[in-house]
């Protein structure tokens, strides 16, 4: 019977024609004693509790819904011996998705980057894990990317609502178009799209900086505008005044971006079967200028 390693580094046996092989070693924090699930990733054994994942994934619930066999059959997870191989994945990604599962404190995230996000909401969509990818996206929202990042979130993850609306509008209102390289990344159709919504723009001559688009969905621009005026309205928090005419263009400016973001909260993923519930959407037509015509080629939605 296979012996547990004395230590968390990996030990090396032979195989039958004695070459040597690596033993697969227990994970130096996520193997627990009293765990009942065995995981086996690339070369690394986590003993965790099979009752984690059949409360938060519906593919885990179903997989150990399974009849099992015959009394006497191994089942798989159940020991060192013959564990539950998780294939295609890296120990790396598994184990930031146990970050979640198992926090080392309570309150506090141990992911902060957005590779480290990315990694736990890929598995976590792959199993279903509702509420995990839920946190991940709101993780991912909260961080500063740049909009082509943003924008292959979204498609990757199906991630609708203002902000992936506001990345696709940065790129078709910034001065400068795509870069070859930008353009590879988002592909040939994306990119195409974009470059057509830059001339229709360009052409209808006006900007979301006073119809409402990138900075009219952005929370966080319009927080650090109202910020830096003080209660006054027309002076800034540091003392001194506006001019007149700047001052009543950006009340003007942040009218009607300030109305239409008080609809409701950034929406989490747009998935297919929240789409067909249709409930709480917001039309295209309702979205105010530049950030329309984006939202109609791309075929984003937004929750009230």
């Amino acid at each position: 019977m296979f012996k547990e390693p004395s230590t968390p580094y990996q030990q090396h046996t032979s195989n039958h024609s004695g070459a040597a092989r690596e033993v697969p070693a227990p994970h130096a924090d996520y193997y627990f004693e009293d765990g009942n699930l065995v995981i086996l990733v690339e070369n690394t054994l986590f003993r965790l509790f099979r009752s984690t994942f059949t409360r938060h994934s519906v593919v885990f619930r179903d997989l150990f819904s399974l009849p099992t066999g015959q009394d006497g059959k191994v089942v798989e997870g159940q020991d060192n011996a013959n564990p539950l191989i998780f294939s295609g994945i890296s120990v790396t990604d598994f184990e930031r998705l146990l970050w979640v599962l198992y926090p080392p404190n309570y309150g506090v995230h141990k992911a902060k980057s957005a590779d480290e996000w990315h990694s736990i909401l890929s598995l976590a969509s792959r199993w279903e894990f509702t509420d995990v990818c839920a946190l991940a996206i709101r993780q991912l929202q909260a961080l500063d990317m740049p909009p082509v990042d943003r924008v292959l979130l979204a498609q990757e993850f199906d991630i609708g609502g203002r902000w992936a609306l506001a990345a696709y509008t940065a790129l078709c209102e910034r001065p400068a178009p795509l870069s070859l390289a930008e353009a590879a990344r988002l592909g040939l159709q994306t990119a195409t799209t974009i470059a057509q919504l830059r001339e229709q723009i360009r052409a209808r001559g006006h900007r979301s900086a006073n119809l409402g688009g990138y900075l009219a969905l952005t929370r966080s621009a319009a927080s650090r505008y109202t910020a830096g005026l003080g209660e006054a309205g027309g002076v800034r928090a540091s003392g001194t005044r506006l001019p007149a005419s700047r001052h009543s263009a950006e009340r003007e400016r942040w009218s009607i971006p300030k109305a239409y973001m008080a609809q409701g909260n950034i929406s989490t993923p747009a998935r297919s079967a929240q789409r067909k519930a249709g409930n709480g959407k917001t039309s295209p037509t309702a979205i105010p200028g530049t950030a329309r015509l984006v939202a109609e080629a791309f075929g984003i939605e937004l929750g009230r």
